[in-house]
Parts: structure tokens; C-alpha cells; sequence
């Protein structure tokens, strides 16, 4: 079996990974065009997702590990 990189999702072997939105921008039309006012947070818990597959990260035992570790769904 192939062996993945500590910094590539186990699953897939992606190297990037996104988090779940959590934020939005405040907008004002100013002058023909949006202009950001500003930022503000929907979600106090930070959610990382691998990209290609969509699994999610455990971040505790990712950095527990010093590797990238996938959350265990049930």
C-alpha cells in the first residue's frame, strides 16, 4: 500500500483543505459598487473539510499526531 504524506488527506491524497463558511460581509452600495463595510463571524467552531473529498478534519487529533487525521463518522 501507497503511504500518504503526513500533510495530504489520508482518503484521497488531496493537499488542500477549506473550511465551512462562517462569516459574512457587510455591503454597502457606495458610488456604483459594493464595498465592504465588514466582516462578522456566524459560528464561533472553525469546521476544516478536506476539498477534493469532503471529509472532515479532526483538528485535535491532527495536531495531536503532527498528520493530517479524518473525523470517524458513524
Amino acid at each position: 500500500m501507497k503511504q500518504i504524506s503526513r500533510s495530504k488527506c489520508p482518503k484521497c491524497g488531496s493537499e488542500e483543505f477549506i473550511t465551512q463558511p462562517n462569516q459574512y460581509d457587510c455591503l454597502r452600495f457606495v458610488n456604483g459598487e459594493f464595498q465592504v463595510e465588514k466582516s462578522e463571524l456566524i459560528n464561533e467552531n472553525l469546521r476544516v473539510f478536506c476539498r477534493e473529498c469532503g471529509d472532515e478534519v479532526d483538528k485535535k487529533a491532527s495536531f495531536k499526531n503532527k498528520r493530517i487525521v479524518l473525523r470517524v463518522t458513524r
